[in-house]
C-alpha cells in the first residue's frame, strides 16, 4: 500500500464517497442476519449520499468530512461537526469508515488523529461519537484509540418536519 494522505473532501469525491456508503451497507449488513439486497443497498446509499452532499458541501453545510487517500484513490472517511457535550465544545464524529482491504494500515487511527488536531484547533474538549453495539471490530478499534464507553445517556432522536410553518397545518 502506497502512503496515505488525508484532506477535506471536495465535492468531486461524490463518487468515491458514495461507493464508501455502499461498502459500509454491506458491512452493516454482514453484523446482521444478511446484508442488504444489492438493489435496496444501492438505492439507500444514493438516497444517504445525497443528504450527505447536501450536509458536507452545500452552502448550509451542517458538518465537514475528510477523505483518506492512497494510490488507488479515497479508501476511507470520516465526517465531523461541532456541537457541545456536557457543558463543554466538542466534535462530533459522524460517520467513519475504512474499506476493508485497507484496515489494520492505521487509516482510521490516521482520520481520528487528524479530527482530534481539528478539535484541538477549535478549542474543542472532547470527541464524541456512536458506535453500533453489534460492530464489535470497531468498538475495540475505539478502545485501542483510548475512548471510553459512556453508558450514562440513550441516544434518543425525532425527525424534524421541514414543512413550512405556513404551510403547515393548524395544529
Amino acid at each position: 500500500m502506497s502512503a496515505v494522505s488525508i484532506r477535506p473532501a471536495v465535492p468531486a469525491d461524490r463518487p468515491a464517497l458514495e461507493e464508501l456508503l455502499r461498502e459500509i451497507y454491506a458491512y452493516f449488513g454482514s453484523l446482521e442476519d444478511g446484508a442488504l439486497p444489492e438493489p435496496a443497498l444501492i438505492a439507500a446509499s444514493t438516497q444517504d449520499m445525497s443528504a450527505m452532499a447536501a450536509l458536507s458541501f452545500g452552502p448550509n453545510r451542517f458538518c465537514d468530512c475528510l477523505v483518506a487517500t492512497d494510490d488507488t484513490g479515497p479508501v476511507g472517511y470520516l465526517a465531523h461537526h461541532p456541537g457541545v457535550f456536557e457543558g463543554r465544545g466538542a466534535l462530533f464524529v459522524a460517520g467513519l469508515f475504512v474499506r476493508r482491504a485497507v484496515r489494520g494500515a492505521g487509516i482510521g487511527s490516521a482520520l481520528m488523529a487528524e479530527t482530534e488536531a481539528i478539535a484541538r484547533a477549535r478549542g474543542a474538549a472532547t470527541l464524541v461519537w456512536t458506535v453500533w453495539h453489534r460492530n464489535a471490530a470497531a468498538i475495540g478499534f475505539y478502545h485501542r484509540l483510548g475512548a471510553r464507553l459512556y453508558v450514562d445517556d440513550l441516544v434518543m432522536w425525532k425527525t424534524v418536519d421541514q414543512t413550512p410553518p405556513a404551510l403547515a397545518a393548524p395544529g
